[in-house]
């Protein structure tokens, strides 16, 4: 660690902290036990700057700005002015170089903005840490951790910086992100000697580096390195440079991007053949007519459209409780295929309440004690909001508050000499106080847990019924114990709890049944309060198997399988065994969503395809292992995720196909003139003004409409589907493409039928007519696109039509009439696009082009819907 405050002085190295006691620690670092000043902490963050392992001046937005003018479509389009360089028509040239230009500039603008957003995400889900500041305890973003600051650590949460520990209890760290050893190793303030050589940070067992997790116990420690400078720094350090690679969707985007270039330059080719060859043409025009060709088929809007689509997506999700870490989560969500879900606080409240106590025997003394246990092995916390930390604890010390029984007071009487925290194995939490003398074990856990510790095969008649009634309604059982230290703890009795589901968790089930989206109940509550609570939520009824941990680990692979291949419930197993089925999942092809709150969750939610933390009472090491964290750790926030990331796919379809529509529009023009002889119909300046004018801002509204009502009408469809399906492509290039080509040709001869022309008699009319003509090409392919807008739009045709639901559709029609009349109208600018000021009846055409462009799709659909439900919801939009 280098010397950048004049605070510190010339600050020693870890290993030389590591041989202090904790009070030189301290000293060392000119901090306290009481901890750090505000003003000292604000001169330390200035001269060492924010714990971040990797700074933010270290990203290369140069190279991301340069990659927007280099892409496939980007070097098409450079091609493409340098062939009309060569065929001498310059401004055409500076007109494609234009439109490269300022697409580049806006595909980075809408990646600066995505990667902001995601930016602020992070923020709002970035790792919090307890902090003792001017003798306060508070909670700190770990990004405004300094050096000299006093961090508190418990079970569950991420070492935030570097720290050399003070106190420790039952101190534990998991060191596997920074290891690959999961084995939760020690960690004990005791100073360190290093008697010579060097020696490694993880093995300074005074030391907790940051990264690390907080698998057992609790811990009090002084930060000593932040940022680049501490361990987590340096790993950073390590893999920056290390290409991470690209989405799915990213790859099925360029996969389009090049098979769109390909095409485009075969038509080109084979233009300029035809044009040489079949038609009297120089070589220069011929050469014109392919450049007209490849702009034609370039959709240039394409990957900017992309960004603002995820983004959009992420930010829509954040607006229903689900902050994204990962935008790439965006668009795997919408492929899920199996959600597994834990039970409390996600199918629940998780707002525990006590409805009673079942004592063991008729001892008089026993509720007594119970309630001495319920308080003492607790770790609940008073606040100025009331009690605080783990709901079952917090419940307890309600229950043992409301009795009469003061926790707190409790506690100054019984002192804490041990205690061994709840662990998923175990599925117990014990402690050891003083209790009249003598130091006695209290203990709190799972019935079969703690009836083990008791030397009991089975609960006394009076535990065991109140046992299985109260799982059979939903209840969350625990047992009490207490006894001599060394000696099996006496059975105290059996506290009953209620934690009632969520509401929403019934309709988002159904809804997951309803998008063929299989639920997985996993928890380590008991199996009959498992199957109660899945009654509740609608999983299924009485007859939904259960499979307790202990049988899953007799089945083998295949038997699984068949168990995971419908709705199912998995109670009492561990993270081990959570881990299995996800991986098991996954290798069957199954798309997987996990949620998870604990540190033993973890392996679980890196192993998913999209990971979900819960927001609230999750820990630090779920949160940062997560892909997506609930702010309201609501299972119906995992089913609006779905449909979000559903309705983005589906977007960004509708914005492909919307594009290559008018694409194909662009191209009939050109095909007409080799084939017929008569005037080129469409110039090469209105297909860049349709391109990356009148189609842009429509498009984008197509890019950002919300969910539909059948977007979870459908099953869902495999992640590496072609974004251009067969269908999709079969209904843009031969319906809309080909309506939309007719209503431009159809306007482009009707200017000359007007003027007396008749068909199939020669047409060589003044050059006004032709230019006339010309610009009613470019005013019905405009049309065709109006009508395609909302043609593009789920649902029957009042929401088709409707603005409401998305009021980008109507800024972007609005800019599309706007900027066609300005091209029409404004003398100078219309000549510079090949156009002239036409009279305004023939302005009708846009509302004609675009009432047939909806009343045949919506005609389409009719037809389609007689297929079934399923066609009907597949063929309403996409």
């Amino acid at each position: 660690m280098s010397d950048r405050s004049p605070h510190l002085g010339a600050p020693p190295t870890v290993t030389q902290l590591a041989a202090l006691t904790p009070e030189q620690r301290l000293a060392a670092l000119h901090s306290r036990p009481e901890g750090l000043r505000a003003s000292e902490a604000r001169a330390r963050l200035a001269a060492y700057g924010p714990n971040e392992p990797v700074r933010e001046h270290r990203r290369r937005p140069l190279l991301t700005f340069v990659a927007n003018f280099t892409h496939t479509l980007a070097l098409l389009l450079w091609f493409a002015a340098g062939l009309a360089l060569a065929a001498g028509i310059a401004e055409l040239a500076v007109a494609i170089c234009a439109v490269v230009l300022v697409n580049g500039v806006f595909a980075f603008l809408q990646e600066y903005r995505a990667e902001q957003l995601v930016s602020g995400l992070m923020r709002r889900v970035a790792i919090q840490t307890a902090v003792r500041r001017e003798g306060r305890e508070m909670q700190l973003a770990a990004h405004d951790l300094v050096p000299g600051d006093i961090v508190l650590l418990r079970a569950g949460d991420v070492v935030p910086a570097d720290c050399a520990l003070l106190a420790t209890n039952g101190f534990t760290l998991d060191l596997s992100m920074l290891t690959g050893e999961s084995t939760p190793v020690e960690r004990e303030p005791a100073a360190v000697r290093v008697t010579g050589g060097a020696i490694a940070l993880l093995d300074l067992t005074c030391i907790a580096p940051g990264g690390a997790a907080v698998a057992t116990g609790s811990g009090e420690g002084v930060v000593c390195a932040t940022g680049p400078d501490s361990t987590l720094g340096s790993i950073s350090a390590l893999v920056e440079g290390v290409h991470r690679g690209r989405s799915m969707l990213e790859r099925q985007v360029a996969d389009l991007s090049r098979i769109t270039a390909a095409a485009a330059v075969l038509a080109g080719a084979i233009t300029l053949a035809l044009a040489t060859l079949s038609t009297e043409t120089s070589f220069s025009t011929a050469l014109t007519f392919a450049t007209g060709v490849i702009v034609a088929l370039v959709p240039e809007g394409l990957l900017p459209t992309l960004s603002v689509s995820l983004a959009i997506g992420a930010r829509r999700m954040a607006a229903r409780g689900a902050a994204v870490r990962r935008l790439s989560a965006v668009e795997i969500v919408g492929s899920v295929t199996v959600i597994c879900t834990d039970k409390t606080g996600t199918l629940t409240e998780n707002s525990l309440t006590v409805l009673g106590f079942e004592p063991a025997d008729a001892t008089p003394s026993l509720h007594r004690r119970a309630l001495l246990a319920a308080a003492l092995c607790n770790d609940a916390r008073r606040s100025d909001a009331g009690w605080e930390g783990d709901p079952l604890d917090v419940a307890l010390a309600r229950w043992a508050e409301g009795e009469g029984c003061a926790p707190d007071s409790l506690r100054d009487d019984h002192p804490r000499f041990a205690e061994l925290p709840f662990d998923a194995h175990r599925r117990f939490m014990s402690v050891t106080c003083d209790v009249d003398g003598d130091r006695t074990d209290l203990i709190k856990g799972a019935p079969e847990a703690v009836l083990a510790l008791a030397g009991l095969g089975e609960a006394p008649p009076a535990v065991a019924t109140a046992l299985t009634e109260g799982t059979a309604r939903g209840e969350r059982p625990i047992l009490l114990a207490a006894g001599a230290t060394g000696t099996p703890p006496r059975l105290l009795g059996l506290v009953r709890l209620h934690d009632p589901p969520r509401a929403g968790v019934p309709e988002a089930v159904a809804a997951c049944r309803q998008a063929g989206v299989r639920v997985v109940m996993l928890t380590g509550d008991h199996p009959a309060t498992a199957r109660a609570l899945a009654r509740m939520v609608g999983l299924g009824d009485d007859r939904l198997p259960v499979i307790e941990g202990r049988e899953l680990d007799t089945l083998g692979n295949v038997e699984l399988l068949a168990l995971l291949g419908k709705d199912a419930v998995f109670a009492r197993i561990d993270p081990g065994q959570k881990l299995r089925i996800v991986s098991l999942l996954r290798r069957a092809g199954e798309v997987v969503v996990v949620t998870g709150d604990g540190i033993n969750d973890a392996p679980a939610l890196r192993a998913a395809d999209v990971g979900v933390a819960m927001g609230r009472r999750g820990t630090e090491v779920a949160k940062q292992a997560a892909d997506i964290v609930l702010a309201d750790d609501n299972f119906a926030t995992i089913v609006a995720a779905i449909e979000e990331g559903r309705s983005i796919k589906a977007n960004i379809r509708r914005f492909i196909s919307y594009v290559f529509t008018s694409n194909v529009a662009e191209l009939a023009p050109f095909l007409v003139y080799i084939f017929l002889p008569v005037p080129l119909p469409l110039a090469i300046m209105q297909v860049l003004a349709i391109d990356l004018g009148t189609d842009l801002l429509p498009a984008l509204a197509l890019g950002v409409e919300p969910p539909s009502a059948g977007t979870m009408q459908a099953p869902p469809e495999p992640p590496g589907r072609p974004l251009l399906t067969r269908a999709l492509g079969f209904k843009t290039f031969f319906f809309f493409g080909l309506i939309e080509s007719a209503l431009g040709l159809i306007a482009f001869f009707a200017v000359y039928l007007v003027d007396g022309w008749r068909p199939f008699a020669s047409l060589a009319p003044h050059a006004s007519v032709a230019r006339d003509a010309t610009t009613l090409t470019f005013v019905g392919i405009v049309a065709g696109q109006i009508g395609c807008l909302f043609a593009q739009r789920d649902g029957p045709r009042r929401r088709m039509l409707s603005l409401r639901a998305n009021r980008w559709i109507g800024w972007g029609l609005a800019f599309e009439l706007w900027l066609t009349l300005t091209l029409v109208y404004v003398p100078g600018l219309n000549r510079l696009f090949s156009m002239v000021a036409v009279a305004p009846v023939w302005l009708l055409v846009m509302p004609v082009g675009a009432a047939i462009v909806i009343g045949l799709e919506a005609a389409r659909r009719r037809l389609s819907s007689t297929a079934g439900p399923h066609a009907a919801v597949k063929n309403s939009g996409n």
